[in-house]
């Protein structure tokens, strides 16, 4: 997957980005819609808190001689206000708040009619049962409530998190950009070999960091007739070739080798090493592998190389013309050869 990413963030990236962008979009709505039902839940307990100190008013009122038309007319307005808040509950109760509100205007009738002491007792048990049913509403209400502030925090959390993954996101995308635009700009794509100007930079730091007793070897490259399959083969096969050859190319470098593309069909590896043979040894096996490569429906091809040691305090394009000519006598020896100091 870190391979795909690399060669084409976007394959990777733009979905990822679009999932945490959705999951930001629906953390804000589950906080959203939770919030409004907070505010729905604390308003119908309100509601309720309201019928309760209703009812008590009312029936002392009663009790007490005192007609009280208005506070009925109160109460009832607060049940249908009740009724026209949240809707998620079972009805039934709502159903039973009305059959118990019109029971007790009936027992309030009563009592204006007889005031007898089971009329009085009547009221009072009425009076009661409604005020329990509108407090097990407002206790569901409650409860709902509870259970929405506990849906608005993860609401919050899931947002919070899909704004984090959406950060992470862009900074990953803009640090693969970044890092493919850097591999494109050291890279030849064709090859997988350094560009000329990189590898001449990884040449001078491997001059630079010269040890003791260590040598830094450079082996120039040219495909001998390489004009030929450009022409009697077209270009893709010039390009089939080219590919094959750098493959063999790298399957013979060590992991802190520079192998670079100056060109064309020229190539040029840096080797450091104790051993001052281990350039031409390495431009023998690179000849011998390259005229191994079979092609379909391609001739056979071979690489000239001139190698070449480094000294002390010259310069990598110093090196690279020593190192040419020696290409140069191997190609005029016949080609298909190694030359070398």
């Amino acid at each position: 997957m870190f391979q795909r990413m690399s060669e084409k963030p976007s394959a990777i990236l733009i979905p990822l980005i679009l999932a945490v962008s959705m999951l930001t979009v629906t953390g804000f709505s589950v906080a959203g819609l939770s919030l409004l039902r907070i505010i729905d839940y604390n308003k119908a307990i309100s509601q309720a808190g309201l019928i309760r100190g209703g009812l008590q008013r009312m029936v002392k009122l009663e009790l007490a001689g005192i007609q009280t038309e208005s506070d009925r007319l109160t109460i009832d307005e607060f049940i249908l206000r009740l009724r026209s808040g949240p809707t998620r509950f079972d009805t039934r109760k709502f159903d039973a708040l009305d059959a118990s509100i019109q029971n007790l205007h009936d027992t309030v009738l009563a009592w204006r009619n007889g005031q007898t002491e089971n009329d009085r007792i009547r009221l009072i048990q009425d009076s009661e049962s409604l005020w329990q049913l509108t407090n097990d509403i407002a206790f569901d209400f409650t409860a709902s409530s509870t259970l929405s502030r506990q849906t608005f925090i993860w609401g919050i959390i899931i947002s919070g998190l899909g704004v984090m993954l959406s950060g992470f996101a862009v900074y990953v995308s803009k640090f693969l950009i970044q890092d493919k635009v850097e591999v494109e700009a050291s890279f030849d794509t064709m090859t997988g070999a350094l560009r000329r100007d990189r590898f001449l930079d990884r040449l001078e730091a491997f001059i630079l960091a010269k040890g003791k007793n260590e040598y830094i070897g450079v082996v120039m490259m040219d495909l001998d007739h390489f004009k030929r399959i450009n022409d009697g083969y077209g270009h893709d096969a010039g390009d089939r070739v080219l590919a094959a050859v750098s493959g063999a190319l790298k399957s013979l470098l060590r992991s802190d080798d520079a192998f670079g593309r100056l060109g064309g069909e020229e190539f040029a590896v840096a080797i450091r090493s104790k051993d001052p043979r281990a350039a031409r040894l390495f431009a023998e096996r690179a000849r011998a592998a390259v005229e191994s490569l079979r092609l379909e429906r391609l001739p056979i091809m071979t690489v000239s190389a001139g190698v070449v040691l480094t000294r002390i305090n010259e310069k990598p394009l110093e090196v690279l013309k020593r190192a040419d000519s020696f290409l140069y006598a191997a190609k005029a020896a016949g080609r298909n050869r190694v030359r070398s100091e």
